[in-house]
């Protein structure tokens, strides 16, 4: 009843916190001598209710930043404001995404080259390009016969010979500006969006779990 009755207020109406208020009293007043309540007894409640939420057993935790110590009384306003971002653990995201099921047969454990029938190379997924070869690889195989060996080394391995036969996993962070969260006097809340290179791009495109927010950037309006 409390999810249900959260998600029509608060997601699906965006109802005031007074007219939600309102509603709870008058529920709690239909209830009076027997033994039962309200799902909530006020909004604050409510919110309190939904910041404890957790995606995928992973916790909302609040990040609060300070003011440079070199930011004198005449600098802007918004140099001289904390600042609160609200953000999940990525190490714990990542991890879930990387024992995602759902991504079985659309994942790419390693990178590798597509080469056409016409033998022109083809870029599809993120572990196709160029970037994730050269990190991983030292060498090219463009045919099964034919071996070019390049002038690069394995940037990962030769900086930690630890990861020798780890997996790559690239992380893609992307900020949307024209989603806004509720406005809170001179911030905005712009969304800040978490994926990894691995999956396939029709799993990107249709999400399941491959793209998730993982923080709410907190942006002053003057800015």
């Amino acid at each position: 009843m409390q999810f249900s009755l959260a998600d029509l207020l608060y997601q699906r109406t965006e109802l005031s916190t007074t007219n939600i208020d309102t509603l709870l009293e008058l529920w709690a007043s239909s209830l009076n001598g027997l033994d039962a309540s309200s799902p909530f007894w006020s909004h604050q409640e409510m919110h309190l209710i939904i910041d404890s939420s957790i995606l995928s057993n992973v916790p909302w935790q609040c990040m609060v930043t300070a003011v440079s110590e070199d930011v004198d009384e005449h600098a802007p306003s918004w140099m001289q404001t904390n600042y609160e971002v609200w953000y999940h653990d990525p190490d714990t995201v990542v991890s879930i995404m990387l024992d995602n099921p759902d991504f079985e047969g659309q994942f790419n454990l390693r990178p590798y080259i597509n080469i056409s029938a016409d033998g022109k190379r083809q870029w599809n997924n993120v572990m196709s390009g160029n970037i994730a070869w050269r990190r991983c690889v030292s060498h090219w195989h463009l045919q099964d016969t034919y071996v070019l060996i390049m002038p690069f080394q394995n940037e990962i391995i030769s900086s930690n010979p630890r990861a020798l036969g780890a997996m790559y996993c690239p992380i893609i962070l992307r900020s949307d500006k024209t989603t806004v969260s509720v406005a809170t006097g001179h911030i905005e809340y712009h969304p800040l969006y978490l994926s990894i290179g691995n999956p396939h791009n029709t799993v990107q495109h249709a999400h399941c779990n491959a793209v998730v927010p993982i923080a709410f950037l907190a942006i002053p309006k003057s800015v």
